[in-house]
């Protein structure tokens, strides 16, 4: 299996354990000392610990069955760093209710370490309406 190949697997992996809602799963992917961009304030989370917080709340805050994909995953591996990118999609499917899909955008660092791959930076955001100033959320 190539780089590439190892990485994409790491997001299927990420994906399963999502909607599993397996956090300390979701977690192993995480280097200890990775720096996230996330959707909400504050602009930073530094460590795996604020950043299993921020996974938490999220996982709280979807009710009933929860997805994560990134359909147009693009990967490039340099030596021991990958950089990926693409549009995240979160689907959530509360009983009796429609579903709820929101996009983001995402780009990811990852260093390869003698415990596999490990992300180190994550940038997750919505794009804005300029004439309005809000979040977008749909494709």
């Amino acid at each position: 299996m190539n780089a590439e190949q190892e990485i994409r697997r790491e997001f299927d992996e990420w994906f399963r354990d999502a909607a599993a809602r397996d956090l300390d799963a979701m977690m192993t992917k995480i280097a200890d000392n990775a720096v996230s961009y996330e959707h909400e304030i504050p602009l930073a989370y530094t460590g795996v610990e604020a950043i299993r917080e921020v996974c938490a709340n999220g996982l709280a805050a979807a009710k009933g069955a929860f997805r994560w994909d990134v359909p147009d995953l693009e990967v490039v591996v340099r030596d021991d760093i990958a950089v990926t990118w693409g549009l995240n999609r979160m689907v959530a499917r509360e009983p009796g209710r429609e579903p709820v899909e929101t996009w983001s955008r995402g780009t990811r660092v990852f260093q390869r370490t003698g415990d596999g791959w490990k992300m180190i930076h994550q940038h997750v955001s919505f794009p804005y309406d300029p004439e309005t100033g809000q979040a977008k959320l749909t494709a």
